[in-house]
């Protein structure tokens, strides 16, 4: 396990960026009722499944989705406080 809590090799630093920016799309939308906004949190939402059924389920049985997607959450509001512009 990677200090963050998720196992070493689930999420790349590049794949955290991209989730971050829709993550920002639509947590933090003008008007989150927007097509903007609902696209983001719909890609996000099926990115997040995708990256849980193919890297986290098959090896970490102990990792639930809900705990999965909620640090992902967390590794992306820390991500943007970061790498604010």
């Amino acid at each position: 396990m990677s200090e963050d809590g998720i196992p070493e090799g689930t999420i790349t630093l590049d794949e955290l960026a991209e989730l971050a920016c829709l993550f920002d799309r639509y947590e933090f939308a003008f008007d989150p009722r927007s097509l903007t906004a609902r696209e983001a949190e719909s890609d996000f939402e099926e990115r997040i499944r995708t990256l849980f059924a193919e890297r986290v389920q098959p090896h970490y049985a102990s990792i639930s989705f809900a705990a999965f997607h909620c640090r992902i959450k967390s590794l992306c509001r820390a991500y943007l406080r970061k790498n604010a512009p």
